[in-house]
Parts: C-alpha cells; structure tokens; sequence
C-alpha cells in the first residue's frame, strides 16, 4: 500500500525544486510536517490551501506561511506589477 500524501505532491513546487527552499533540512521538515502523511497535516498546509482556493501556489507561499489565499494573490499581483 502507498503511503498517503498531499493529493497536491505529485505537482508541488516545494517538493520538486531546489531552490524553494534551499535549505535541506527546512525542507525535509516541510515534507515531513505537511507533505507527507494524512489530510490532518496537509490540509493545514498553506501551499495548499492557496492551490485550493487560487488554482496555483506561488513559489514564495511555503506550508507554515502567515497569509490567507487573498493576501497570497495581493502579495503575487504585487510581485508581478514589481518585475515589469
């Protein structure tokens, strides 16, 4: 039987790239803490819930993130309107 995980970490950013987070083991407790394991520990998760709610994550979102999924599209636009 496979282990249970996000329905999300397949597809993650977090998961998948270095340079989310750089740190090995930042992202080893992410994994750990909300990738991997039940719904109880990644429903919580904010890459997640902004996946939800957004249809997308932004790479800065990272699981324990403070914001809610209006302030993750205020802070994208922001950093969209910034690099052009």
């Amino acid at each position: 039987m496979e282990a249970p995980h996000c329905p999300n970490y397949n597809a993650c950013q977090l998961v998948h790239l270095a340079n989310i987070v750089s740190d090995p083991q930042k992202k080893q407790f992410y994994l750990d803490a909300y990738c991997l394991g039940t719904a109880e520990f990644w429903s919580v998760c904010k890459r997640f819930i902004a996946k939800n709610a957004l249809n997308f994550c932004p790479d800065f979102v990272l699981p324990d993130s403070p914001f809610s999924p209006s302030e993750i599209i205020d802070q994208f636009d922001r950093l969209s309107d910034d690099s052009h």
